[in-house]
């Protein structure tokens, strides 16, 4: 079928040919009793008007017919083609000799005007991706150029994702009488039949066809697709091609320039945030410093002023009291430094056995009733009469207890209350400690758990405590969250451990041996 279509326009331009031809003997014919001259002229006319139609093979045929409708009509003997006469003969060549250099001339000037039409698009596209404007504009700008220039219908700029190699429609536009809209084109128009334009040799000799496609092409493998489609089948030129080529080169280098920008400002932001972690890991350790600088000041100085009181001979229970408070203290903030260490490198060893969670919950209880009595904080506790075991450390089991009851002490103004409860949900075992005092605000929620962290206005402590419960509740195989209402709203922290029965899903097999690896 492109054969045929390929031969119907070679046909209409040779009918071109033909007919000028036609015209021009008609004319000539009318004229020449008047004319009293050669009757060349009307006969180059014709000539010029085949090769501007039809390029040069359309001139060769009107120079031809002119010859020949010369020779029959106009050159004695007439209505015979025989050339009796040397300067009729010269005559004639002369004609043709003019006419084919007229048409070769004339088929020459009208591609020297397309190509520089041609290298005035792409000029004109280059300017634009120069001057780094918006991309969709720049491919907007080059479907019409394309379609305005090559006399088309449509033409469209196709994209191709790094993550969806199904091309993605950037631009689309309609051209009709120099009239340019934009249209929606599917994707299903980019036909794996249709011909890749990237051999100009094979599109010159090619057959006429409805779509074309260029790939354009990036450093790193193809970037889209610039399309071209016509209502009715036509063959694309080796000048057509390169422009088509040029304009999908174009569009490579800005579209590997819009997406080396897009890397670089992923790269700048991801150096921010790395700037921003190492700026606050700098000021997390400054804080630590100062922290564990104030936090160790107090006992220190309590030790060395009853030191020196107990070295006076001042021997009371009061001396003695105090000196066993900062040492509990300094051997606490040791501790927690020391926990958080070997969480931090791995190394934290649990000794895993049976044991009553009831019971080490309330042996924690009974450890932190003395501060809550203190401070006049009301202690309730809400333990299940079912007895739960679990595949534990005894000692940092009581520990996590330990932290989060004090914690809430710690945060729960006088007359404030503070409830334990323990419950067993299937094969896990829950743990609530719930309090009614300062609560945690939505923006410190998710920041809670986590090192030499305490909300505002907290000035006691290291900011460790929470950060090691997650962590020993981890390494026991359960979880732990917290959830408060707001600011002033109190705050409940909620354990979950496995039991023994679903220990060995847990942990596995074989040694109870486990270690914070």
């Amino acid at each position: 079928m492109g054969r045929d279509v390929e031969r119907s326009r070679s046909a209409h331009a040779y009918g071109v040919a033909v007919l000028a031809s036609v015209v021009a003997l008609g004319a000539t014919l009318l004229v020449w009793p008047r004319l009293e001259t050669t009757p060349s002229p009307l006969f180059f006319a014709a000539v010029v008007v085949s090769s501007w139609y039809g390029g040069l093979r359309p001139a060769f045929v009107a120079t031809a017919l002119a010859a020949l409708a010369t020779s029959y009509f106009f050159v004695p003997p007439v209505h015979s083609i025989a050339i009796e006469s040397l300067d009729d003969g010269l005559r004639l060549g002369l004609f043709v000799l003019v006419a084919v250099l007229t048409g070769s001339l004339s088929a020459a000037r009208r591609r020297a005007e397309i190509e520089r039409g041609q290298q005035a698009s792409i000029a004109e596209l280059g300017r634009l991706a120069l001057a780094g404007g918006e991309l969709s504009g720049l491919m907007h700008e080059a479907a019409t150029h394309v379609a305005r220039t090559l006399g088309i219908e449509y033409a469209a700029v196709w994209e191709l994702s790094s993550g969806n190699r199904l091309p993605v429609l950037r631009a689309a536009v309609c051209c009709r009488k120099e009239i340019v809209a934009d249209v929606v084109l599917d994707t299903d128009v980019l036909s794996a039949a249709a011909p890749e334009i990237d051999d100009s040799e094979h599109l010159a000799n090619g057959n006429g066809v409805r779509l074309a496609k260029v790939i354009i092409q990036g450093s790193e493998g193809p970037l889209g697709i610039l399309s071209t489609h016509v209502a009715r089948p036509r063959r694309f030129s080796a000048g057509d091609a390169h422009f088509l080529q040029a304009v999908a080169h174009v569009l490579g280098e800005a579209m590997m320039r819009r997406r080396a920008d897009e890397e670089r400002t992923a790269l700048l932001s991801r150096e921010r945030t790395a700037r921003g972690r190492a700026e606050a890991a700098s000021r997390a350790k400054e804080d630590l410093l100062a922290t564990v600088s104030h936090e160790l000041r107090a006992p220190l100085a309590q030790l060395v002023t009853w030191s020196r009181l107990l070295r006076l001979g001042r021997h009371d229970d009061t001396a003695l009291d105090a000196v066993e408070r900062s040492t509990r203290t300094l051997e606490r903030l040791a501790g927690d430094l020391l926990d958080v260490s070997r969480i931090s490198a791995g190394k934290l060893a649990l000794s895993l056995r049976p044991t009553a969670l009831a019971d080490a919950v309330e042996a924690a209880l009974d450890g932190v009733r003395p501060s809550a009595m203190t401070k006049g904080v009301g202690l309730e506790q809400d333990l299940a009469i079912t007895p739960m075991e679990l595949l534990a450390d005894p000692t940092r089991l009581h520990q996590v207890v330990w932290n989060l009851v004090g914690n809430a002490i710690k945060f729960t103004p006088p007359a404030g209350r503070v409830v334990v409860r323990l419950r067993q949900i299937a094969d896990r075992a829950e743990l609530t400690v719930t309090d009614t005092g300062r609560g945690i605000s939505a923006a410190f929620l998710p920041h809670v758990f986590e090192p030499f962290r305490q909300a505002g206005g907290a000035t006691e402590g290291l900011g460790l405590g929470l950060a090691i419960v997650r962590q020993l509740v981890e390494l026991h195989g359960g979880t732990v969250r917290a959830e408060s209402p707001g600011e002033g709203r109190g705050a409940r922290f909620t354990v979950v451990l496995p039991l023994l029965s679903a220990a060995t899903d847990v942990f596995g097999g074989g040694s109870i041996a486990a270690c914070g690896a």
